[in-house]
C-alpha cells in the first residue's frame, strides 16, 4: 500500500491505514506519520487505540491466550479468519483490554506490519462483530473488508481500534444480512441502515443499537415453509393499520421501511410485499 500522497487519483479504494505526515516541530523528526483513520469518518468513530506495537502469531490458530503484546487469527491464512485473540497487553505493556471491551460491535480493528516502509504493505481492515472477554486476551468476532500483502509469524505490527459511526453517511448504504435463532433475528442499527434475512421459523424481530434518529430498510424473504414474522414492540403502522402479515409463498419477500426518533423507542414503520 503506498503512502496517501504517493497514491494518483482514481487508484485503489483507501483503507483507513494509509499514513499522513504530521507535523511534529523542529529537528530530524520533523514530520511523523499517522494512520488516515485518525482522522475519523468516513472508516469510523473515535479512535479507542492508535498504532500499538505489537506481534503477529501465526504459530498456532487455537482460541487461547496468544501472548502478551500478540494478536493471533483462528485461520493458517490470516486473510480468511473470522475470529481474532488479541492480548490485553500491547507490545510495550500497555493495558488495552479496557479499550478492547469498550469496543462497540460494528467497530473496526485495523492491522498493519510496522517494521519498515515496506512492511506498510501488510495490512487488513477487519469488521467486528462480536466482543468476548477471556483470560489475558480478548475474543473479536470479525469480518474482512479491506487487506494486502502477507504477514509471517512474529511480524512487528501495528494495531488500531475505532469506533463505529452510529449516524447516516458513508458505509451506512451496506446491506447486512443476519439469521435468527432461537425464533429471534437481530437487525443491529451500528452497522449500517440496510438489513436481509431469510425466514427458516417462526421469527420475532429486534432491533439493537438505534441511534436517536434513523430510518431502516429491510427485506424478510419467506423460506422453505409458512413462517411467521413479528415485529417488536413500537411499531406503529400507518393510519392505525395492523402490522403485515408475511405472505407464505417460498421466496415472497416483505419489504418494511421504519423510522425512529426516540432511539428505537418507537417506529413509524410502512410495509409492501414483492413477489
Amino acid at each position: 500500500m503506498p503512502q496517501i500522497w504517493q497514491m494518483p487519483a482514481a487508484d485503489v479504494p483507501l483503507t483507513g491505514l494509509e499514513r499522513v505526515p504530521m507535523n511534529q516541530g523542529g529537528g530530524v523528526d520533523a514530520v511523523r506519520n499517522v494512520p488516515l483513520l485518525a482522522s475519523g469518518a468516513p472508516f469510523g468513530g473515535a479512535v479507542l487505540v492508535l498504532d500499538a506495537n505489537a506481534q503477529a502469531d501465526l504459530s498456532a490458530t487455537t482460541d487461547a491466550d496468544p501472548g502478551a503484546g500478540c494478536v493471533r487469527w483462528n485461520d493458517a491464512d490470516p486473510h480468511a479468519a473470522t475470529e481474532l485473540y488479541v492480548s490485553d497487553v500491547d507490545g510495550d505493556a500497555n493495558d488495552i483490554a479496557t479499550a478492547l471491551a469498550a469496543l462497540d460491535i460494528g467497530g473496526i480493528l485495523y492491522v498493519q506490519g510496522s517494521a519498515d516502509a515496506d512492511a506498510l504493505a501488510a495490512l487488513q481492515r477487519w469488521r467486528v462483530t462480536s466482543v468476548t472477554a477471556a483470560t489475558g486476551y480478548t475474543r473479536l468476532g470479525v469480518v474482512l473488508e479491506a487487506s494486502g500483502g502477507v504477514f509471517a509469524d512474529e511480524d512487528a505490527i501495528w494495531i488500531c481500534i475505532q469506533q463505529p459511526v452510529p449516524s447516516p453517511g458513508v458505509d451506512r448504504n451496506v446491506l447486512t444480512a443476519a439469521s435468527s435463532a432461537s425464533g429471534a433475528v437481530a437487525f443491529d442499527a451500528s452497522l449500517g441502515d440496510y438489513f436481509q434475512t431469510t425466514l427458516t421459523e417462526d421469527t420475532t424481530l429486534t432491533i439493537t443499537n438505534a441511534p436517536a434518529v434513523c430510518t431502516i430498510g429491510f427485506w424478510v424473504t419467506q423460506g422453505a415453509g409458512e413462517w411467521t414474522f413479528a415485529f417488536p414492540a413500537g411499531f406503529e403502522w400507518g393510519d392505525g393499520a395492523s402490522a403485515p402479515t408475511m405472505p407464505t409463498g417460498d421466496g415472497d419477500v416483505l419489504f418494511v421501511v421504519a423510522t425512529t426518533r426516540n432511539a428505537g423507542g418507537a417506529w413509524n414503520a410502512s410495509a409492501r410485499v414483492e413477489s
